[in-house]
């Protein structure tokens, strides 16, 4: 017989789950004892009485749970980050971190134009003052170059082709780097399998943020 620490599962959904289910089931079931929430640019916080709506049927699209659940067990008595994980002190059974979902962020800051528009320097801005990890967040999910659906492109800062450099890397270096247990993770393509460009650009993420990055593949090749 073996006694040894328990999994560490780095990407889960269970931001609104864990609400009614601290034991976030099946994950124990499966020798999961920490889990990391809030990828793919999807969480529950923070939030405005204007943005709720918005943020229950992003979720119900991505993760595929009805609305009408989300209402029930939803009531957002939260508005920061920090008021949301207050909730979760004492009521978990498991360790549990959470990133800061960007887009989440973006209809926090930017409404319906977070769909659709490219964010300006201000709102950038905006976005890196309403986060700090001093909130209580794990750390900001940095993510694809993919996808033109601001819901699926999931950033810190805003990956598109083309950006320079300086821009893309700024927000990483004052959101991440200067705050001790911040963590970057990145889905790097669609593909299944790691390009050169995808390689480096992971190498200047982890340089510009300090910190050691996350990869994650969406998918497994068929031989």
């Amino acid at each position: 017989m073996v006694v040894a620490p328990g999994f560490i599962d780095p990407h889960t959904h269970y931001d609104a789950q864990i609400l009614w289910d601290g034991g976030v089931s099946p994950s124990p079931l499966h020798g999961v004892t920490t889990i990391v929430g809030g990828n793919c640019g999807f969480t529950i916080a923070p939030v405005s009485s204007s943005t709720t709506d918005y943020i229950m049927r992003m979720l119900a699209r991505v993760e595929g749970m009805p609305v009408e659940t989300l209402e029930a067990a939803l009531d957002f008595r939260w508005s920061t980050f920090g008021e949301w994980l207050d909730l979760l002190e004492g009521n978990i059974a498991v360790n549990a971190g959470f990133l800061v979902g960007h887009s989440t962020m973006r209809r926090l800051v930017m409404g319906e134009a977070a769909v659709g528009s490219r964010a300006t320097d201000d709102q950038i801005a905006e976005m890196a003052r309403a986060r700090p990890p001093e909130h209580g967040s794990r750390g900001h999910w940095a993510s694809p170059r993919r996808g033109p659906d601001p819901i699926v492109t999931i950033a810190v800062p805003l990956f598109r082709r083309g950006t320079p450099a300086s821009r893309r890397y700024w927000r990483c270096r004052r959101t991440v780097r200067d705050h001790a247990g911040t963590i970057m993770e990145i889905v790097p393509t669609a593909e299944f399998y790691f390009t050169d460009d995808d390689i480096a650009l992971m190498t200047d993420m982890s340089l510009a943020g300090r910190r050691s990055v996350n990869w994650n593949l969406l998918g497994v090749p068929r031989r």
